[in-house]
């Protein structure tokens, strides 16, 4: 039976497509954020779809069925927290999904340089740090890190 929550799945680097790819033949249920970005050579410019979590992959499996993931090359590990599986509920994966799909695009105008921003996406807050044409970015301490919004 699969289990309702998600699992995180650490992954070699740059094997995150190639993982997702083998799991999803396997029959497991995987998610693989992505986004787009614009990559530069000399001679031309390239749109990429890159992952949008250095070597991460979700998967939805039951906990007793969790190793049917090391069947395949690539995968690590799974994410701990507190010494505990790290498990991610579904309506949190949903809104990752939305606000990648853009569905969560916030209005710029609204927000100045220091101002206190909750992230909907990650479901905490932040601080904003810069603000760019059509982005805006913002510390998030409790994660360490700062996250690049698509703004309005």
């Amino acid at each position: 039976m699969i289990n309702s929550n998600w699992l995180a799945l650490y992954t070699k680097k740059n094997c995150e497509k190639s993982v997702l790819e083998k799991l999803t033949a396997l029959g497991l249920h995987c998610y693989l954020p992505q986004i787009t970005v614009v990559r530069h050579w000399s001679d031309r410019k390239k749109k990429l779809q890159v992952p949008a979590i250095n070597g991460i992959v979700f998967v939805q499996v039951a906990i007793a069925e969790k190793n049917q993931v090391f069947q395949v090359s690539g995968p690590v590990g799974f994410v701990h927290l507190h010494g505990k599986l790290a498990e991610i509920p579904h309506h949190e994966i949903e809104r990752m999904q939305d606000h990648l799909e853009g569905r969560g695009v916030i209005d710029q105008s609204q927000y100045r340089q220091g101002d206190a921003i909750y992230i909907e996406a990650l479901g905490c807050d932040g601080v904003i740090s810069k603000i760019g044409s059509n982005q805006l970015w913002a510390k998030v301490k409790d994660m360490g890190l700062t996250v690049c919004l698509k703004t309005a």
